[in-house]
Formats: structure tokens, C-alpha cells, sequence
């Protein structure tokens, strides 16, 4: 795909003087329907406002501070406090994945030059796991008997709202073949489906979490089998540039039909949420029984683009 949108922009640049463009000046309107094509992504994820099975504040084993569980447990008085401990980040990557991009534009075009606004719509799919990684630990939730395989994150669905301005500069052939290169700044609104689960080991002989003089066996079986888990689209709002080539066919005067191609490149995407269900029970911990959440934060996104295009000039 690189290769192709470089051949088009060094095609295009090689008759940049070549003399004017075939069509008309004026308004026009566009459609494009094609497919996007998204590389892997890595997500950065990590949680706040709870307290962890690690630690809490004066080494006292942060599970304990699970009121929900360990209600009846007595512990040092302030020995959870007020604050959370938060835990990771934890890095993870999918894979690429790809769908449907589809899109209108109304512009004007003035000589070799074309100004125009642009609508497109892209929905990629990508249905990928992984495991969390926590790089600062060199440790995988796997590695632990507590949980084996039990903690699993996923990637389903990427779609976004796109509004461009674009320019572009349309090349005479000395055909009713028109090729033409651009770029544009935008704005997207991005949704993403993410879905995280931990288990714990349902063998409660296996769970070492809260160790002795602070716990027993009987603590940590009562930890066995728990789920947190959550299924979440999120979404967040990301400025944006891409680059655009294609060819144009002038089927009539006012009508040309046309191939497409872009790569667009958007900032890192972030937001959190809270847990469906956090240790078997209501998203709640600590003392104040606080909402606890977590975040993910991606890399940036990308995308490269081809897509059947039609315009109509007025």
C-alpha cells in the first residue's frame, strides 16, 4: 500500500506542470466507499482508586482493604488510609485489523486547485487479545498460580466520525485521466470497544495474596474464583492530518469517477471506565467505598485508506 500512494505522488509530481486540469471550475460533491486497513495497536492500561492486593499504605496487604470481602476482618486502625494504590501501567499490543470506510465531500475547485470539506465514517474490527504485561515488575499475570490463565484484555471494534479540510492539486494527462495529491487537518470522534477480565485461581490453595502475620489460608480461599471484569466502549476526541492521492475518469463533464488513497494519523487515544464487576462484587473499595476505575491508553492511530470515488461538478 506504501508503495502504491508513492508511485501516485511521484506520478502526479512528474506532470505537475504539464498545463490546467480537465474539469470545469466550481462546486462539486463526492462519495467514497471503500475499506481501511489499521497496523497493530499497543494500549498502555492501568487502575487507580482502588486498593490492590500488593500493598497499602504501612505494608499492610491492600486486599484486606476490600470492605466488601474483608468487612468482618479487624485490622490497625488507618492502617488502608484514604488513598488508593494504584497499579500498573501495564502494556499490551493487538493486531491490526481492518473494515469499511465510507464517506462525503463538497468542495470547490479553482484551476489546478480543489478546497474541500470531508465527512468519512470508519469502522475497523480488530478481535484481538493479549495478556497485560507490567514492564516495570518484568511480570505477566500467568506467571503467577493466583491467576494462570485467568486475565485476558481484548480489542473489538474501532469507529470513528471523521471532518476534514482537505487541498488538493489536480494534474492535466492529456487524457480523461486526472491524477491529483493533497492533504488535510481534522478532527475525529473515536469509539473503542475494550474488554478486560481477571480471575482469580479457583483453587483457593493456590492463592498466596495475603501472607502471614497479616492473613491465613482461610483469607485467601475467600478469594478464589473472583472476577473483575468490564466490557466498555470508550471514546475520545483526536485532531488528526492524512495524505491523498488518486485517478480521476471523466466519464462526462460533470461526472468523474475515481480511485482513492490515503494514510491518516491521529494523536493517542484515552479514556477509563469503571468495572462492571471488581473482585465479585459492585465496583466499590477502600473505607469510602469509592467507584474504582481503570484507563487505557493507546499509541497513535493510523490507518491507510483506498476507496472507490465519485464526483459531480455543478
Amino acid at each position: 500500500m506504501k508503495k502504491i500512494i508513492l508511485f501516485m505522488l511521484l506520478g502526479a509530481a512528474f506532470v505537475v506542470f504539464s498545463g490546467q486540469v480537465l474539469a470545469k471550475d466550481g462546486i462539486y460533491m463526492g462519495m467514497d466507499l471503500g475499506v481501511a486497513v489499521a497496523p497493530d495497536m499497543d494500549v498502555q492500561t492501568g487502575g487507580f482508586d482502588d486498593w490492590t492486593t500488593d500493598a497499602a499504605p504501612d505494608g499492610f496487604p491492600g486486599v484486606l482493604c476490600d470492605q466488601t470481602i474483608f468487612g468482618d476482618v479487624q485490622t490497625p486502625q488507618g492502617a488502608c488510609g484514604d488513598d488508593p494504590a494504584a497499579w500498573g501501567p501495564a502494556n499490551e499490543s493487538f493486531d491490526g485489523g481492518s473494515g469499511i470506510l465510507a464517506g462525503l465531500a463538497v468542495g470547490y475547485r479553482l484551476g489546478g486547485f480543489r478546497v474541500e470539506g470531508e465527512y468519512f465514517y470508519r469502522g475497523t474490527r480488530y478481535g484481538s487479545t493479549d495478556e497485560p504485561y507490567f514492564p516495570d515488575d518484568d511480570w505477566y499475570p500467568s506467571d503467577s498460580s493466583q491467576y494462570g490463565d485467568g486475565v485476558e484484555d481484548a480489542v473489538d471494534n474501532l469507529m470513528s466520525h471523521n471532518f476534514f479540510a482537505n487541498l488538493y492539486y489536480d494534474y492535466r494527462t492529456d487524457s480523461k485521466f486526472t491524477p491529483y495529491a493533497g492533504f488535510g487537518i481534522g478532527l475525529a470522534q473515536v469509539s473503542l470497544q475494550y474488554r478486560t477480565r481477571w480471575q482469580r485461581n479457583t483453587d483457593g490453595d493456590e492463592i498466596d495474596a495475603i501472607k502471614p502475620p497479616h492473613g491465613d489460608a482461610a483469607l485467601n480461599q475467600r478469594l478464589a474464583g473472583l472476577l473483575s471484569h468490564d466490557e466498555a466502549t470508550m471514546s475520545d476526541t483526536l485532531f488528526g492530518y492524512q495524505a491523498l492521492a488518486g485517478l480521476d475518469y471523466q466519464v462526462s463533464e460533470p461526472l468523474t469517477i475515481g480511485l482513492k488513497f490515503r494514510y491518516a494519523m491521529f494523536g493517542e487515544f484515552e479514556d477509563d471506565s469503571a468495572y462492571t464487576r471488581l473482585r465479585g462484587h459492585a465496583s466499590v473499595a477502600g473505607n469510602l467505598r469509592r467507584p474504582v476505575t481503570y484507563y487505557i491508553k493507546t499509541d497513535d492511530i493510523q490507518f491507510w485508506g483506498v476507496s472507490l470515488n465519485m464526483k459531480y461538478q455543478f
